[in-house]
């Protein structure tokens, strides 16, 4: 491919919102060393099945990131809340990930529903706060969406934690998620090898 053609591609990448695409082989990894980590609007969230369902395929459990105030039940309260802290790139306060020690991790995926074209605040949160122990480790995104695909979500995963070796992220949409168990499972398999 010559380089007008390969430049045009990662522009076109850029975009359209996606990260750089990381090398095809996968990472080897025994399970152990795999943490799950999610953000979820709702006890029955789209986020929150495929984030079990990642986990499961992984042999482990998924940790939950959960903010320090909830967001409000109610869609349309929750949207009047959200959206100007995903606009201005906010913080949100989460609590402690219980049980969670992210250094005995080699590998870790993190999900997000897509707000706005972007993470959830709380998963931002997560990101920042804990990027200094995620640097050099391998990170890889997933998220679900209403519809809208990657956005911004994956440049803005990178970005946070540009000192990460960061694998290409994935998104589901969320209307169809209990029916992407093989696309979830294969989304794993693809960027991970269980030794």
């Amino acid at each position: 491919m010559n380089k007008f053609v390969a430049c045009g591609v990662m522009m076109a990448g850029l975009l359209l919102g996606s990260a750089p695409e990381a090398a095809a082989e996968p990472v080897a990894v025994t399970g152990d060393k795999v943490a799950v980590v999610y953000f979820s609007w709702s006890r029955t969230g789209n986020t929150r099945f495929a984030a079990e369902t990642i986990a499961k395929k992984i042999g482990t459990k998924p940790f939950e990131i959960k903010a320090a105030k909830p967001y409000s039940t109610n869609y349309k309260a929750c949207c009047d809340e959200a959206k100007p802290e995903c606009a201005n790139r906010k913080l949100r306060p989460i609590r402690q990930v219980a049980g969670l020690n992210l250094a005995r991790y080699d590998v870790v995926f993190v999900g997000t529903p897509n707000w706005w074209g972007t993470m959830a605040p709380p998963v931002r949160t997560f990101l920042v706060q804990n990027a200094a122990v995620l640097k050099g480790k391998t990170v890889c995104l997933f998220q679900t969406n209403g519809g809208g695909g990657m956005q911004n979500c994956g440049k803005d995963f990178a970005q946070v934690l540009h000192d990460s070796k960061v694998l290409p992220p994935q998104a589901f949409k969320g209307g169809t998620i209990r029916g992407q168990v093989s696309a979830l499972e294969r989304f794993v398999t693809e960027r991970i090898t269980l030794k």
